[in-house]
C-alpha cells in the first residue's frame, strides 16, 4: 500500500506527462493487484456458507486487473481505441459484483420476498441509470451510439452493485459490519471515479496526475481489505429484522421520486417546449405520485396489521402466563403442575409395567413463617425467589419444578429409574438449602427443607393421590424432626437411606484404611496351588459389609472405576512383595465389571499398573461375568486385553444366556462354574448333566475350567473325573490375608530343589 501511494504522490508533483500517465498506470495496476490478492485470501479464509458471495467479489477484482494489464499493453502499443478490449473487462466487473450479490440475496430469503425484492432492485437500477443519463447527456458530445452507452455503462454497472449490495442489508437483517461497509464504499468509489474520469472524456479534458485518478487506487484498496475480512452475519433479533422491513416498504417509493425528479430535470434542461412534453411529464408525475401513495398507504396498512397481530400474541401470552405461572418467582403454578402430572401419569400407565416410576417430590421451607414474622413479607419474597433459583439451578432440567403456594415447591420427575436415584436426588436438595441464605439487609440466614416423596405406580394410581401422599409424607417427616426427605413408605425409606449412607461411607473408605484384599487359593488336581482370586473385603466399623451389598452400589455410583482401579493396583503391588520375598508368585485372578471396560483407556491403565510393579499382564486373569462379556459393544475391549497378555475368564458361567457364535468368538482363556451348580452336582442330575455339558464345551472350545464353592470331598472327586483343571472352595480354604496365604501355600523354588 505505501508504494500505491508512492506512486500516486510521484504522478501529481511530476511535470512531464510520459511520466505522470506511467506513475497513474503503475499505481492502479499494482492497487488492482493487491486488491486481487487480498480478495483470493478473504475467499480462502471464508466460512462456506459466505464462500460463494466472496468468490464473486473476487472474480469481479480479477477482471478489473486483467484490464488494467491490457489497459498497459495498449498504451504501450500507442493504440487506444474506445471502446477498446479493456473496456470490456471493465465493464464486466460490476455486473459480477450486482448478479453475485442478488443471487445470494435470493438464496437466503423467503421465498414470498423474492418477488417484490426484484422489483427493488429493479427500480434501483433503473433509477440510477436516469440519474446518469441526465448527467452525462448534457456533459460533452456522444459522438455515437456504442460510445455514450460504454460511457454510460461504466458509473451506472459499479453503483448498481453498490446499490444492490445496500438493499441486500435490510433485505436479509444484515448486521452492517466495517467489512461490508468498505465493500460498499469500494464500488461507489469505483463509480464516482469512472463518471468523473468519462465526464473528462467527453469534454475533452482526460489528465493523467490529476488528484481523482487516485480514487481508481482508493476503490481497490477498499475492495481488497473489505474482501480479506468479509463476514457475513443474518440478524435474527426480531426488532432489528422488524426495522428492516419497515425501511425496505420505502425504497419503492423513493426510486419512484428519484425518477420523478429525474424526469422534470431533463424535461427542464430540454426547455420545457411544447404541450406533449408538458403532458408526458403530467402524466408521468400523477401516475407515479398515485404509485407512491398506494404504496405508503400499503405499508402503513401492513405496520397497523403487524402491531394489532403482536399486540394480540402479546396480550395472549400475558393471559396464559398469569393462568399457569406464578408471579414472584415465575415458575409454574399448581394448575400447570397439576395438567402436567395428569400427563405423565397417563403416559407411565400406557406404557405399562417397566423399572421406570414417576415421582413427585414435595419441597417445603422450614420455619419459613419465622422469617416472615421477623422480617416482613417483602423479605419473604425474596427468600423464595432465591429458593426457586436454587432448585431450578440444581436440577438443571433433570424434573419439572412448580410452586404449589406459600413456601411448597414440586418438582415432577417423569422418568425415575430407581428409588435410589429419587432418593439421590432430594438428599442432595436437602444438602442445598443447608447452605446460609444471603439476604441484602439481614445478613445470612439459615432455612432448611423438608421433601415428601411418593411415586407412581407404587404408592398411587392416579395424579390427585400421588400428590396427597407426597403431602403425607411431608407431614411425616416434619413431625420427626425436618431438614430431611421421607418416601410415603417408611421402610423403603429406611433402606434409601441405608444405601445413601452405605455410599457416603464407601467414598471414604477408599481414602481410609477400611479396605483389603483377601486371597482364595485354586488348586490343580494334585491339589497343588495354581492360583488364587483376589476378593475385596470392607470392613465398617469392625463388621464385614458383604460384597453383594457395596459393589452394586458402587456400580451405579460410578465408585467402581477408582475402586476397580484400587483392586488392581493393590494385586500387583502384593505380587512384587512375594517375588521380592522369593516366593512363587501364582496366577492371579481379579474381578472386572463391565463399566470399567467401558471406560476410556481402561486397558491401557491396566498395563501402566503392571509397569509400575514391574509384573507382567499374562500373570493375572481378569474375571468377567457371563452376561456382561456377551455384550457386543465390549468385544473390541476384550480383544485389547487378550492381546496385551491378560488372561480372560468367564465368570458366574451357565447363569446367562450365553449364545455358542458369541462364545466362540470371544478371547477367552477360561469358563468358570458358577457355585450354584457345584452346590448340589452329587445329588441333582440337572446339575451334574449341567457341568458334565460345560467341560464338553470347554473341551472343545479348548478352554479350561475352574470350578468355585467345592466344599467336599464328592464334589472334588465328580469334577475332577468331569475334566475339572482348578478348583476353588472351602474345602481346600477360606479366603485368606496376604500374610496367611504365604505362611501355608505359597513356596520357593529353591525349596522344592532341596
Amino acid at each position: 500500500m505505501g508504494l500505491v501511494a508512492g506512486l500516486y504522490a510521484a504522478a501529481l508533483v511530476s511535470g512531464h506527462l510520459p511520466a505522470q500517465l506511467f506513475y497513474d498506470n503503475a499505481s492502479w495496476t499494482l492497487a488492482f493487484l493487491l486488491a486481487v490478492f487480498l480478495s483470493w485470501r478473504g475467499w480462502v479464509m471464508a466460512a462456506p456458507v459466505d464462500r460463494f458471495l466472496v468468490g464473486g467479489l473476487l472474480a469481479g477484482s480479477v477482471l478489473i486487473f486483467l484490464g488494467q494489464v491490457v489497459w498497459n499493453l495498449q498504451v504501450a502499443l500507442d493504440w487506444n481505441p474506445f471502446p477498446s478490449p479493456a473496456d470490456g473487462l471493465f465493464l464486466l466487473a460490476g455486473p459480477v459484483w450486482a448478479l453475485t450479490i442478488m443471487r445470494v440475496s435470493f438464496q437466503r430469503m423467503s421465498r414470498d420476498r423474492v418477488y417484490a425484492s426484484s422489483l427493488d432492485f429493479g427500480g434501483a437500477v433503473l433509477s440510477l441509470l436516469a440519474v446518469t443519463l441526465v448527467i452525462y447527456v448534457p456533459s460533452g458530445d456522444l459522438r455515437s451510439f456504442l460510445v455514450g452507452a460504454v460511457l454510460v455503462a461504466y458509473p451506472v454497472s459499479f453503483l448498481t452493485a453498490a446499490s444492490v449490495a445496500v438493499l441486500a442489508v435490510p433485505s436479509l437483517g444484515v448486521r452492517l459490519r466495517w467489512c461490508q461497509v468498505l465493500i460498499l464504499a469500494g464500488m461507489v468509489c469505483y463509480g464516482i471515479s469512472w463518471m468523473h474520469w468519462n465526464v473528462m472524456e467527453l469534454q475533452g479534458q482526460p489528465a493523467p496526475g490529476n488528484w481523482t485518478n487516485g480514487l481508481f487506487s482508493l476503490a481497490a484498496m477498499l475492495m481488497g481489505w473489505g474482501t480479506r475480512f468479509f463476514r457475513g452475519h443474518i440478524s435474527t433479533n426480531p426488532a432489528y429484522r422488524q426495522r428492516c422491513h419497515q425501511l425496505m416498504n420505502w425504497v419503492p417509493l423513493f426510486t419512484m421520486v428519484m425518477a420523478s425528479a429525474t424526469l422534470w430535470f431533463l424535461f427542464r434542461a430540454q426547455g420545457g417546449s411544447g404541450i406533449l412534453h408538458a403532458l408526458i411529464l403530467a402524466c408521468c408525475l400523477a401516475v407515479l405520485l398515485l404509485t407512491a401513495l398506494r404504496q405508503a398507504i400499503v405499508v402503513s396498512l401492513l405496520d397497523r396489521l403487524h402491531a394489532a397481530e403482536a399486540a394480540i400474541l402479546h396480550n395472549e401470552e400475558k393471559l396464559y402466563r398469569v393462568a399457569h405461572f406464578d408471579p414472584l418467582t415465575g415458575l409454574p403454578n399448581r394448575r400447570y403442575f397439576e395438567d402436567a402430572l395428569d400427563q405423565a401419569v397417563q403416559l407411565a400407565a400406557q406404557q405399562g409395567p417397566s423399572d421406570q416410576c414417576v415421582a413427585v417430590l414435595l419441597l417445603d421451607l422450614d420455619h419459613f413463617n419465622n422469617v416472615n414474622e421477623t422480617y416482613g413479607h417483602r423479605m419473604g419474597d425474596k427468600l423464595l425467589q432465591e429458593a426457586a433459583r436454587r432448585i431450578a439451578q440444581h436440577l438443571q432440567g433433570r424434573g419439572f419444578l412448580a410452586r404449589l403456594g406459600e413456601d411448597e415447591f414440586m418438582v415432577l420427575l417423569a422418568r425415575s429409574h430407581t428409588r435410589n436415584e429419587v432418593a439421590q436426588l432430594a438428599a442432595s436438595l436437602v444438602d442445598q438449602f443447608m447452605e446460609p441464605w444471603e439476604l441484602a439487609g439481614v445478613g445470612p440466614q439459615f432455612v432448611g427443607a423438608s421433601i415428601g416423596i411418593s411415586l407412581f405406580p407404587d404408592d398411587a394410581q392416579d395424579a390427585v393421590t400421588l400428590v396427597r401422599n407426597a403431602h403425607t409424607a411431608l407431614h411425616d417427616i416434619k413431625s420427626s424432626g425436618r431438614g430431611s426427605y421421607r418416601f410415603y413408605i417408611e421402610e423403603l425409606t429406611r433402606q434409601a437411606q441405608e444405601r445413601q449412607e452405605l455410599r457416603r461411607r464407601l467414598h471414604l473408605a477408599l481414602q481410609g484404611n477400611e479396605l483389603s484384599l483377601e486371597y482364595q487359593p485354586q488348586l490343580d488336581r494334585q491339589r497343588q496351588l495354581v492360583g488364587v482370586e483376589a476378593l475385596l473385603r470392607w470392613r465398617k466399623d469392625g463388621r464385614l459389609v458383604p460384597p453383594d451389598e457395596f459393589v452394586p452400589i458402587a456400580e451405579a455410583s460410578g465408585l467402581i472405576i477408582p475402586l476397580g482401579r484400587w483392586v488392581f493396583e493393590r494385586a500387583c503391588c502384593q505380587a512384587a512383595v512375594w517375588s521380592a520375598a522369593g516366593y512363587e508368585v501364582p496366577l492371579i485372578s481379579i474381578n472386572i465389571s463391565t463399566i470399567q471396560l467401558r471406560e476410556p483407556g481402561f486397558v491401557n491403565s491396566l498395563l501402566e499398573l503392571t509397569r509400575e510393579a514391574g509384573r507382567s499382564p499374562g500373570e493375572f486373569v481378569l474375571e468377567i461375568t457371563e452376561s456382561e462379556l456377551l455384550e457386543e459393544s465390549l468385544y473390541v475391549t476384550a480383544m485389547e486385553l487378550k492381546q496385551a497378555g491378560f488372561g480372560l475368564s468367564m465368570d458366574d458361567f451357565g447363569t446367562g444366556h450365553s449364545s455358542l457364535i458369541k462364545l466362540k468368538r470371544l478371547p477367552l482363556a477360561e469358563l468358570k462354574i458358577d457355585k450354584a451348580f457345584v452346590k448340589d452336582i452329587c445329588v441333582d442330575v440337572n446339575d451334574r448333566e449341567i457341568c458334565a455339558t460345560v467341560h464338553a464345551l470347554a473341551r472343545t472350545l479348548r478352554l479350561e475350567v475352574v470350578a468355585e464353592g467345592v466344599e467336599t470331598e464328592a464334589q472334588f472327586e465328580l469334577l475332577a473325573a468331569m475334566g475339572c483343571h482348578r478348583f476353588q472352595g472351602w474345602l481346600f480354604a477360606k479366603s485368606l490375608t496376604p500374610q496367611e496365604l504365604q505362611a501355608h501355600w505359597l513356596h520357593r523354588p529353591e525349596a522344592l530343589v532341596a
